[in-house]
């Protein structure tokens, strides 16, 4: 019941329902595409459309593997990054010792568009064929066991939208 209500929490805190209870991006299996540096970070809405203005901004840095900063409230603190095809990067977050995944689109000049991805999104054909399953304790959350499965399943994920993903946010580099 604890697990089951701290995998729905950060379900729904960090908006990602695939997770995992052990981390599947090692620290020797990152990549680090962005260059430390000064960002904003503008989310979307819901249906969306950016905000008129960025939420946050501030310096970011590697450290350990992973992105950091020391300005309060980075939304993707602790984020570790894995190439899974050409500027597509799945993300990985710690959360109350749960991980869950995104991914994350890294184009030219610093700019980062990152998805929240459902797994209620994953046409029902791939959860078969992967063998995903909805946690009966948190409908809406499918648990990932290895680095090969959510590999798979991202890239199935991304193929089901046909070049249409959502972006839930954009991270810009400023300095």
């Amino acid at each position: 019941m604890i697990r089951a209500l701290s995998v729905f929490l950060a379900a729904a805190l960090l908006g990602g329902c695939f997770y995992s209870d052990r981390p599947l991006i090692g620290r020797f299996g990152v990549d680090m595409p962005l260059d430390e540096g000064v960002y904003s970070h503008t989310p979307n809405h819901p249906d969306g459309r950016p905000f008129d203005r960025p939420m946050w901004t501030g310096r970011v840095e590697h450290r350990g593997g992973r992105y950091h900063s020391e300005v309060e409230n980075f939304p993707h603190e602790g984020v570790r990054l894995r190439e899974i095809g050409p500027g597509l990067f799945a993300a990985m977050k710690e959360s109350e010792g749960i991980w869950l995944y995104g991914l994350v689109y890294v184009y030219p000049e610093g700019i980062a568009a990152y998805h929240q991805p459902q797994c209620d999104d994953l046409l029902e054909a791939d959860r078969a064929r992967y063998e995903i399953f909805e946690s009966e304790e948190e409908p809406g959350t499918c648990r990932l066991d290895d680095w090969d499965e959510l590999e798979a399943v991202l890239l199935s994920y991304v193929a089901g939208f046909e070049g249409d993903l959502p972006i839930d946010g954009v991270y810009r580099r400023v300095e």
